[in-house]
């Protein structure tokens, strides 16, 4: 991919011109972080020139609104940027790679990017990960935290827990369990090693849990069918022609009793 600049170097341009990129992958910026870059920049100006895109009145920004929203904050009425010709997707992609190469995503923020490239501008998988420098199994790892229920996302931005932990809610089916592990994990501080083997011994304890409901219906299968046998020799007793059998199903059990009819002499009918 090739962007070209208007110009080779920086410009100032009017800090009020520039407007904010819809497609920033980030959308948590934390006020401690905004600060410290504030007095970075006070002290020493912004090192690293904005990226942005012009349009008929205003600029639209491509990379840097840390930088902008820093600059804003502290009253600065020109910000140096460099101007690039760049489509809507290529826009997206330079947000996406230099956060990502800055690590200023989280996990979730990264994959919610990675589904817009997908989704809105037509991306593979593939194509991201050589962008981004990935391995593609990466890129669908982080996807796959996104099945995840957006309540059960927010908590785990909320209170910082790692990308592990959210894989690890994954190997949970039901989401009402989920909510329930991860109110453990936040209540008592659980790191990822505490909260895998919480999930596994709960998966374990659920599994037996299931093996002995299945026990139990094949007993009471059993009770059934046994009752049934025993009507039958009784019935037997009188009708020594009277079959029985029993079939066992995938998802049911048949029970067939066949009693020969005879006529009023005990004889069978011709």
């Amino acid at each position: 991919m090739k962007w070209m600049t208007k110009k080779g170097e920086p410009v100032e341009i009017p800090t009020e011109s520039i407007v904010p990129n819809p497609d920033q992958p980030r959308k948590q910026f934390e006020q401690a972080e905004l600060d410290e870059l504030q007095e970075s920049i006070r002290e020493f100006g912004i090192i690293q020139p904005l990226i942005v895109k012009k349009e008929a009145d205003h600029y639209i920004l491509i990379a840097g609104e840390r930088r902008l929203r820093a600059a804003a904050a502290l009253g600065m009425e020109r910000v140096p940027a460099l101007i690039r010709e760049a489509t809507v997707k290529e826009s997206a992609l330079i947000a996406l790679i230099e956060n990502v190469q800055r690590e200023n995503l989280s996990y979730i923020e990264e994959a919610q990017a990675y589904r817009r490239l997908i989704s809105e501008h037509g991306l593979t998988q593939t194509e991201i990960a050589k962008k981004v420098g990935k391995r593609q199994s990466t890129i669908s790892n982080k996807l796959r935290i996104l099945s995840l229920p957006e309540d059960i996302q927010a908590i785990l931005a909320e209170h910082r827990l790692s990308e592990r932990h959210a894989r690890a809610l994954l190997r949970i089916e039901d989401d009402g369990l989920r909510r329930q592990v991860l109110e453990k994990i936040v209540k008592y501080g659980l790191n990822v090693t505490q909260s895998e083997k919480l999930i596994s011994d709960l998966l374990e304890k659920e599994e037996k849990k299931q093996m002995t409901g299945e026990r139990i219906r094949f007993i009471s299968y059993q009770l059934y069918v046994n009752t049934i046998k025993k009507a039958f020799m009784t019935v037997k007793e009188a009708e020594e022609d009277a079959e029985y059998s029993v079939e066992e199903r995938e998802d049911s059990v048949e029970v067939k009793i066949t009693i020969p009819k005879k006529n009023a002499r005990g004889e069978m009918p011709a």
